[in-house]
């Protein structure tokens, strides 16, 4: 643990990370507009690069969380991964950081909610008010809103949706994400989120030789190029799913790089499915499926740094069948386009090679040797170099 940095347990498998008290200490402008959007909401650690505006990776801004950290202007909220090693996964501005960048609270009126939402049949319902009754002197008033809304959703009949939930809070459809908001949700309602809250536009992308059955017909993920969208509600009324054909699943990281594939080197008896960095929870059920309908491997293409090595090990640990890396060969870093590492990616190398349990070790150690990182799109410009 960095050295004045503070420990709160939530729960055995939650804690807060706190820092200093250095309130008005100096720091990059990149982490001023972090410290901006996050306002008073928790924000996913896995969307600080995007949040930090043009130029600023996942990686550095990560780094920049941890500066906010040590000036006392922000907490980092962690859990035990599988593997029961810490990992963070959302943070959010401390009382010194939302009034270092004026950030007020919008006042919810939690006794005139509790006394409109009555017990009621409605489980869910029943523990979204049980919920508010007990967190209402420590959960922070974005969180309350938030479930509270929800309440008023499942108490009107109605399945509750996240850009009306953002605008029913705030007045506007974007000023709150409901993702952010997750593990609030889950604790309040007992469920995952995407059984609570109707989320736009979520599909996982697939392209190949499978077949389905969906209200008496059969369809297939071939017609439709470069992919073809199945949403969360097609995917669990699929049945009948046939994937007699397919050799093998190449799951890939990065939309461009998926598509180009599809377009430009297609093979038949493989099933191409588009994971979007991390695999959530639909392309998961998606990929568990296809290995129990008897796909005998699935091969994983990601970027050729930590992280394309974090979501392979993801997929190694999530999947009950073989996964094998697919176009992550050490020897790729001598003829694709590289980046140099940043010393967050050289310690995050390091202990991964020092885990005999983690995949890809060769990859890990090549890019320690060479000092530097690749995209997998990288391999459309060498493609010429590479019989496929």
């Amino acid at each position: 643990m960095h050295e004045g940095r503070r420990i709160q347990l939530e729960q055995p498998n939650r804690r807060w990370i706190g820092g200093g008290q250095r309130s008005d200490a100096a720091l990059p402008d990149a982490a001023l507009r972090l410290a901006r959007h996050a306002g008073d909401t928790c924000c996913r650690w896995r969307s600080a690069g995007r949040a930090a505006g043009h130029g600023v990776d996942q990686v550095d801004a990560e780094r920049l969380i941890w500066q906010l950290v040590d000036a006392g202007l922000a907490e980092v909220h962690e859990r035990l991964d599988k593997r029961r090693d810490w990992e963070p996964y959302e943070w959010r501005l401390t009382q010194a950081g939302r009034s270092r960048f004026e950030v007020r609270e919008e006042p919810v009126d939690v006794d005139g909610w509790l006394a409109r939402t009555t017990e009621s049949r409605h489980p869910v319902l029943n523990a979204c008010r049980a919920w508010v009754e007990n967190a209402r002197g420590s959960a922070s008033a974005i969180d309350l809103a938030v479930v509270m809304a929800i309440g008023e959703e499942l108490g009107a009949g109605r399945l509750p949706s996240g850009r009306l939930l953002s605008l029913q809070i705030r007045g506007r459809t974007k000023a709150v994400r409901v993702h952010d908001h997750r593990d609030t949700i889950e604790d309040a309602t007992g469920l995952p989120l995407e059984q609570v809250v109707r989320t736009h536009g979520r599909a996982v992308l697939v392209y190949g030789p499978i077949s389905f059955r969906l209200d008496g017909r059969v369809h297939d993920a071939e017609w439709s190029v470069p992919w073809l969208a199945l949403t969360p509600e097609t995917v669990a009324l699929m049945t009948d799913v046939d994937a007699r054909s397919v050799r093998e699943i190449r799951s890939i990281e990065n939309l461009t790089a998926f598509e180009e594939e599809v377009r430009r080197a297609r093979e038949p008896n493989v099933l191409y499915v588009y994971t979007g960095g991390f695999p959530g929870a639909l392309e998961l059920d998606l990929l568990t499926r296809l290995v129990a309908a008897g796909v005998p491997v699935i091969r994983h293409w990601s970027d050729l740094d930590l992280g394309g090595l974090r979501i392979l090990r993801y997929l190694v640990d999530a999947i009950p069948g073989h996964v094998e890396p697919w176009r992550m060969e050490p020897d790729l870093l001598k003829r694709l386009p590289t980046t140099p590492l940043t010393p967050r990616d050289i310690a995050g190398l390091k202990a991964w090679c020092d885990d005999p349990t983690a995949p890809g070790q060769d990859l890990a150690r090549a890019l320690l040797q060479k000092g530097e990182k690749a995209e997998q799109e990288g391999w459309f410009l060498a493609a010429s170099e590479y019989p496929r």
